[in-house]
């Protein structure tokens, strides 16, 4: 109420004044958020109000042709950046900000500014970082908070490679090296978990890296790192890692998957295949998580109990060697599955597992069995991951971005700058993509 009546009408026993609105407004957009920014200034509070109708002012956002919103609990107390998150992707939203001290009503409203939010990945939107200096094998990202009315997503992304190089990032774009003094076994992968999520103040973080001889390091912070498994020469490389829920899953070599709680002590499960695998991602699904797999000879190995249990199969003939690995869910972009609406509207619901691999095989499970959907054209794929759409990246550092990865649905390879990439991680709002040498590029 205390928002209508500043922007509106005015309240009884008013103390301070309306000001004009504040300098600096301009449209602040991402993968599903969109919002304004501005210069604050010290003893100002800002309205901001926004609507899909261009037409909006601060005046009228409750009309019914208007259908407005007001941002940052009823706008009465927003602070640049203010943001509208789960906006549906390529919807114009338009907003307007006012400016008032004390309990005055707000003054008169800023000229509309149009923001677009658009999915991550595609072409145009990658933006090369500072070079690591050194190669990288993987990467993984430890989420601290999602996006929040004053805030873009946060969280520290970490790149490994040989010789127990660690790497950390709050951007994605500028690194710090990390690894620990006298660790010189190579690291391949790197998985984290948060909880909870969204307590930026003292975030519960949780890292795990692994390597060569089932090598394993651990870290509450992504900064200090401690060996917890020694390198043994008679033990499989795991490649890479994942969480389902708080239990780590790592797999490499000879078929090797193994689970922990905490790092530490780890617990070798059958895996009932043999071949190396490459790539894992885990994901709540229905009621439990479920984790895949993917190896050479076209192998997808499924655990539907967090990683305890599996089977294996062959696709595409066994043909292809598998690289990655990826689960998507929630499409809010427009078109053939997106969804029109004002932030907050459910998206369209996906339920869609994607691995891609060599010669640009790409094969995909939306009803609980993988079929072949290569994409035409594209040399080996080696990385893939999802936001709102699923992006994949090529040998060569091209991405290709859809949201349903069926074949037809991709675009067109987009440059990302980035040469022999070695894994594309993201946030849920964008991507960084890090390559064999530590060229980097993000897509936000």
């Amino acid at each position: 109420m205390y928002a209508v009546c500043a922007a509106l009408a005015g309240c009884l026993s008013n103390t301070g004044d309306s000001v004009p609105p504040p300098t600096g407004i301009k449209a602040v957009v991402g993968d599903g958020y969109a919002g304004l920014s501005w210069n604050s200034e010290l003893g100002v509070s800002y309205l901001v109000f926004g609507s899909i109708n261009p037409n909006l002012t601060t005046l009228n956002w409750l009309d019914p042709g208007i259908n407005g919103f007001a941002l940052n609990n009823l706008g009465t107390d927003a602070q640049p950046p203010d943001l509208l998150c789960n906006a549906t992707n390529g919807q114009d939203y338009y907003f307007t900000i006012s400016a008032h001290t004390g309990t005055a009503p707000g003054g008169p409203g800023s000229p509309v500014v149009r923001a677009t939010a658009r999915a991550a990945g595609g072409a145009g939107t990658w933006i090369l970082g500072t070079p690591i200096g050194t190669n990288i094998n993987g990467a993984g990202y430890a989420g601290i908070s999602g996006c929040s009315a004053n805030a873009a997503p946060t969280g520290i992304y970490v790149a490994v490679g040989p010789t127990g190089q660690i790497f950390s990032s709050s951007t994605g774009s500028t690194w710090t090296s990390r690894t620990p003094v006298g660790y010189t076994t190579d690291l391949y992968g790197v998985a984290a978990y948060t909880s909870p999520v969204s307590t930026v103040a003292a975030p519960s973080l949780a890292l795990v890296a692994v390597g060569a001889g089932s090598a394993v390091l651990t870290s509450t912070d992504a900064i200090t790192w401690t060996s917890r498994v020694a390198a043994n020469g008679a033990m499989p490389t795991l490649r890479a890692a994942a969480v389902a829920g708080n239990i780590f899953i790592a797999v490499g070599d000879s078929g090797h998957i193994q689970s922990s709680l905490d790092g530490i002590t780890w617990t070798t499960q059958t895996s009932n295949t043999a071949v190396n695998l490459h790539a894992v991602d885990c994901a709540f699904v229905s009621t439990g998580y479920t984790c895949v797999a993917v190896g050479d000879a076209g192998v997808i190995d499924v655990s539907a109990d967090s990683g305890t249990t599996w089977t294996a199969q062959t696709v595409g003939g066994g043909a292809s060697a598998l690289r990655a690995v990826v689960y998507g869910n929630f499409d809010n972009n427009l078109g053939a599955n997106g969804v029109v609406g004002i932030g907050g509207a459910a998206p369209t619901s996906i339920n869609t597992w994607v691995a891609v691999g060599d010669a640009g095989a790409v094969f995909v499970d939306s009803t609980g069995t993988w079929f072949a959907a290569p994409l035409a054209g594209a040399p080996n794929l080696v990385s893939i991951a999802y936001s709102t759409q699923f992006v994949a990246l090529d040998a060569s550092g091209n991405a290709y971005t859809s949201q349903t990865a069926i074949s037809g649905s991709w675009s067109a390879a987009a440059v990302t700058g980035v040469a022999n990439p070695a894994a594309i991680t993201g946030n849920g709002h964008g991507f960084v993509a890090i390559g064999t040498a530590g060229d980097n590029a993000s897509s936000f």
